[in-house]
C-alpha cells in the first residue's frame, strides 16, 4: 500500500473519464475497491485522503 499508488489514482480518476465513470457506477464498496486493486492500485483510506489534499482535483 502506498501514497504514490494514491496519488497515480486519483490522476487516472481526474484524467481517465472512462476509469472515473466505471469506479463512480460502483455501489458496494467492497466491489469498487477489487476494481481498484486489480487496476494495480493498493492503498490505505488515510493514504487516499493525504494524497487528495496534497493534489487538486
Amino acid at each position: 500500500m502506498s501514497q504514490e499508488h494514491a496519488k497515480a489514482f486519483l490522476e487516472r480518476m481526474k484524467n481517465d473519464e472512462e476509469f472515473n465513470g466505471a469506479v463512480l457506477r460502483m455501489e458496494d464498496s467492497e466491489t469498487k475497491m477489487a476494481f481498484i486493486q486489480r487496476e494495480g492500485y493498493e492503498f490505505t483510506t488515510d493514504e487516499l485522503e493525504t494524497a487528495s489534499s496534497s493534489i487538486s482535483m
